[in-house]
């Protein structure tokens, strides 16, 4: 069964977001240029049929990264945040998040890689609701010079150190 852009809206609703992922179902333009990182999936809605090959019928589409590319789908069973690639066909989650708090510990690392004004990247932490922001500031100067392998263990490693 397809969900429909309100059920969508419920579901992340229930994960009480900061306003501004909820602002996503209403306006386009978010502070902070946030729109070019948190969108709604809405292919989804206007093609319903298109979700059932993600969803298994149980993940609910609540966000995309911006422009329909990795998908976050809500696990109401489990509670898990899933994010799958749309162009990957293999059906397999890109990462699956235990809570909320992951999920903007992800969305905030995928900022940052872009954006490298601390303050700028404190005062979307904010904007997001993410509460260890401090964890999030060691992280960032941590991992300031890794690259490859080493900076991609440490993503992963900061990700799954935060509380859900």
């Amino acid at each position: 069964m397809p969900y429909t852009r309100e059920q969508a809206y419920l579901a992340l609703a229930t994960l009480n977001p900061a306003p501004v992922f909820l602002d996503a179902y209403r306006t386009r333009a978010l502070p902070r240029n946030l729109d070019i990182y948190i969108g709604v999936p809405e292919e989804f809605f206007i093609a319903p049929d298109a979700q059932e090959a993600y969803t298994a019928n149980v993940l609910i589409p609540i966000l995309d990264d911006g422009n329909f590319g990795l998908v976050t789908f809500l696990n109401p069973e489990s509670g898990e945040l899933v994010q799958m690639y749309v162009e990957d066909d293999s059906g397999e989650p890109h990462a699956i998040h235990r809570g909320w708090q992951q999920y903007l510990a992800c969305l905030l690392v995928r900022i940052s890689e872009s954006e490298d004004n601390d303050e700028a990247l404190r005062e979307i932490a904010g904007l997001v609701g993410f509460s260890e922001i401090d964890a999030f500031t060691a992280f960032m100067t941590q991992s300031g010079a890794m690259t490859g392998k080493a900076y991609e263990l440490a993503r992963e490693r900061f990700i799954r150190s935060v509380s859900v």
